[in-house]
């Protein structure tokens, strides 16, 4: 039967009035309602006491020569055998210090500058999938025409506000620049804020340069207004490779914003239990956080989350699970506890763009907003465990985020509101369709549903 057999409905509404795929207008979401608190004060810092244990006791390892001299002079314990930092919480309460509780990004369009922090959300294409699906090509490996169009398609949707680490890999491109072709598809296809690769520290740099050359600033321009950002992924458990160290150094060192995010799955990177893997993520979090401040105090951080269990039949990530939901909230709760702006993610681990992704992201989004994230990262695209960037599942999503940005936005309740004039005007029985307080107002929030 022909799709278009439905003349009403909202979604028929919406196209007629704006002409093309209803969405609501580019804005800063606000995060109105406040968080929520799984766990009190005492286990939060129950938490934190075994997560200080972890550093002071059993350390972090690092490979990075120069990491590791960052830390000797500061009067961290180095074991240079094996490479592994141990430090106490002087370390930590002396970074917390000097981070700001929130910082701005501005990209080459001032328009669309970030808040980063507070009750401020903000969400992010898919990034890191090797793999591209849409139904009517397949699975393929990831190239250039398909970054360049997701790129594209992140510009046009504004229920998406930053673009992550590469939406896909260009893999016909060549290893050593490619970083450079996929910054240009950022800086041309779109007017967002991007996170720039922290795989060791020419990447970093370039991508805080081509940024600075689009929004015709210096270098010291950035450092006082950042325009890219970078997450650095902790190879869990209790591992800084060379590359994303040197990163992170890069980053700092030229004032970007740094959020460290250890990648923690319960029953393979961490123990099995969610108050180990919290406390293990926390360790992992903070001690980046406290590299950054060593090599430039006051350098934006992000508290980042990536905190899930697995199948322990294959092994395989589950996201969007009930251990998921309650690890994005309890984050948000010691991110809190440091001052710090929170990132976590909405994932999910369908292989296909069915009703498992659908309630896993769901399940996911609402983790990640209850526990007040500042940025959700993935939040766009996302599907088979983070193997596949998936065109439908862009559009799924965004429809997902439009309707978190109309639940944030707060009830209006002025006189008017409370209609009881409109109440009167109708008859019993009757109907408010074509009542004058119907009428007056700005529908486009009830009908900005891309799919439904």
């Amino acid at each position: 039967m022909s799709q278009d057999r439905r003349g009403g409905g909202r979604r028929s509404r919406a196209a007629r009035a704006s002409g093309g795929i209803p969405q609501l207008p580019w804005q800063e979401v606000r995060n109105t309602y406040g968080p929520t608190q799984i766990l009190d004060e005492e286990r939060i810092e129950a938490l934190h006491r075994n997560s200080m244990r972890i550093l002071s006791e059993l350390g972090i390892r690092v490979l990075s020569e120069r990491a590791l001299d960052i830390f000797a002079e500061a009067g961290g314990i180095i074991d240079r055998e094996n490479m592994t930092v141990r430090i106490d919480q002087s370390f930590v309460d002396a970074a917390l210090a000097t981070i700001p509780s929130s910082f701005t990004l501005t990209s080459r369009n001032p328009a669309k500058r970030l808040t980063i922090g507070g009750n401020a959300m903000a969400f992010g294409l898919v990034a890191g999938p090797p793999n591209v699906h849409d139904r009517v090509n397949g699975r393929r490996a990831g190239n250039a025409k398909d970054y360049n169009d997701f790129t594209r398609l992140a510009h046009y949707f504004n229920a998406i506000h930053i673009l992550g680490n590469q939406v896909c890999a260009p893999i016909e491109l060549p290893a050593n620049s490619r970083h450079l072709d996929t910054y240009n598809a950022n800086l041309t296809l779109s007017d967002l804020c991007y996170h720039c690769t922290a795989i060791g520290r020419g990447r970093a740099i370039d991508g805080i340069k081509m940024m600075a050359i689009a929004r015709g600033a210096t270098l010291e321009d950035m450092r006082a207004t950042p325009g890219v950002i970078t997450i650095i992924s902790v190879n869990s458990p209790r591992l800084f490779d060379d590359a994303m160290a040197d990163g992170l150094i890069a980053m700092a060192e030229h004032g970007q914003p740094v959020t460290v995010t250890p990648f923690t799955l319960m029953g393979a990177m961490t123990p099995v239990t969610l108050a180990a893997a919290l406390s293990q993520q926390n360790a992992e979090a903070l001690f980046g956080v406290v590299l950054t401040q060593l090599v430039n105090p006051g350098t934006p951080v992000m508290y980042g989350a990536f905190t899930s269990n697995v199948d322990m039949r294959s092994g395989a990530p589950a996201f969007g699970t009930p251990e998921n939901a309650k690890a994005n909230v309890i984050g948000g709760q010691l991110a809190r506890r440091y001052g710090l702006p929170y990132r976590t993610s909405n994932a999910n681990a369908s292989n296909a763009v069915d009703l498992q992704a659908a309630y896993e992201t769901g399940m996911a989004t609402w983790g990640a907003v209850l526990g007040g994230a500042n940025l959700i990262y993935h939040a766009a695209g996302w599907l088979e465990g983070g193997l596949t960037a998936s065109y439908e599942k862009l559009v799924l999503d965004v429809e997902i985020l439009q309707n978190m940005i109309d639940y944030l936005k707060p009830m209006p309740f002025a006189e008017e509101d409370l209609g009881f004039e409109a109440i009167k005007a109708v008859s019993a029985g009757g109907h408010f369709f074509g009542s004058e307080h119907t009428r007056s107002r700005d529908l486009l929030p009830v009908l900005s549903a891309p799919i439904s």
